[in-house]
C-alpha cells in the first residue's frame, strides 16, 4: 500500500508538473476554471498542428518506403541476371548425380579419384564406353581432346576391408547413367552460348530500366512539395500562432509548442 501510494503520489507530481509546463503563467492559468476556454482552444490548435505534422511524416514515409523498396528489387533483379550469367559462363560441377568406385558423376563433370591423384573430366564431348570382362569391368572416358581414362571394376572376392566387388549389372548400369548425362550436357552446352547472349542483353537492359525507381522518386520529390505547400499546414501554424500569442497576451508567458 505504502508503495502504491508513493506511486501516484509520483504519477499526480509528474502531471502536475506537465500541465504547468504546458500551460505557463501560474497555477490558476494552468488549473483554474476561469481560463478553461483558453487551455481548450490552445490544446485545439496544438492537436490540429501535431495531425497535419504526422498525416505530412506519415505520407512520405510511406513514400521513401517506396523508393526503398524499388531499389531493393532493382539491386535484387540485377543480382538474379548477374548470378545466372555466371553460372552459364563458369557452371562448376553441378549437383551430384552419382558414384561408382572411383568415378564421381556431377551434372557438368565426371571426376576421376585414382591413386595418381582427381581429375575432372567435363561431359560436354565426352565419349563413355562400357567394357565388362570375366575379372574386371571397364568403363572408358575419352575426352574432347582424346585422352583416355580407364576406370577398373574388380568382380574378384575382395581381399580387404577397403576393397570393394563390382557385378555387371551395376557397372553397366553406372556407365548408362553416365552417358545420359553426357546427352543431357551436350545439349545444355549446345544451347549455353545463345543463353548467355540472352542473360547479358537482358542484364544490360536491367542496369538502365530504372523506371520504377524514378517512378518512386517522383512520389517522392512531389509527396514533400505537396507537405511543404499544403494549406492545412499553414492554416494550423497560423491557429497555433494565434492561440499561443492570446495565451502570451493573457499570462505575459509564451507557451510552448
Amino acid at each position: 500500500m505504502v508503495w502504491l501510494v508513493v506511486v501516484v503520489a509520483v504519477g499526480s507530481g509528474v502531471g502536475v508538473l506537465w500541465q504547468r509546463h504546458r500551460y505557463p503563467g501560474g497555477w490558476a492559468f494552468s488549473f483554474s476554471r476561469l481560463y478553461r476556454t483558453e487551455r481548450l482552444a490552445l490544446a485545439k490548435a496544438r492537436g490540429a498542428a501535431r495531425e497535419v505534422v504526422l498525416r505530412a511524416a506519415r505520407a512520405e514515409s510511406a513514400a521513401l518506403a517506396g523508393v526503398t523498396s524499388a531499389d531493393a528489387a532493382h539491386e535484387a533483379r540485377l543480382h538474379r541476371l548477374e548470378q545466372r550469367l555466371a553460372g552459364l559462363r563458369h557452371p562448376g560441377s553441378g549437383a551430384r548425380l552419382g558414384s561408382l568406385g572411383e568415378l564421381d558423376l556431377f551434372q557438368h563433370v565426371v571426376m576421376v579419384n585414382s591413386a595418381v591423384g582427381s581429375r575432372a573430366f567435363e561431359l560436354a564431348g565426352l565419349h563413355v564406353r562400357f567394357e565388362p570382362g570375366r575379372k574386371v569391368h571397364s568403363i572408358y572416358l575419352t575426352d574432347a581432346a582424346g585422352r583416355v581414362h580407364r576406370a577398373k571394376y574388380s568382380l574378384q572376392t575382395p581381399a580387404g576391408p577397403d576393397e570393394e566387388q563390382f557385378d555387371e549389372v551395376t557397372v553397366g548400369d553406372f556407365a548408362v547413367l553416365v552417358q545420359n548425362a553426357v546427352a543431357d550436357e551436350n545439349i545444355a552446352d549446345a544451347r549455353r552460348p545463345r543463353q548467355i547472349e540472352k542473360t547479358e542483353k537482358e542484364l544490360q537492359e536491367a542496369r538502365v530500366d530504372t523506371r520504377a525507381l524514378d517512378a518512386a522518386r517522383d512520389r517522392l520529390r512531389d509527396t514533400r512539395q505537396r507537405n511543404r505547400r499544403d494549406p492545412r499546414r499553414k492554416s494550423a501554424e497560423s491557429e497555433l500562432e494565434t492561440a499561443s500569442r492570446v495565451w502570451e497576451g493573457l499570462t505575459g508567458r509564451v507557451p510552448p509548442r
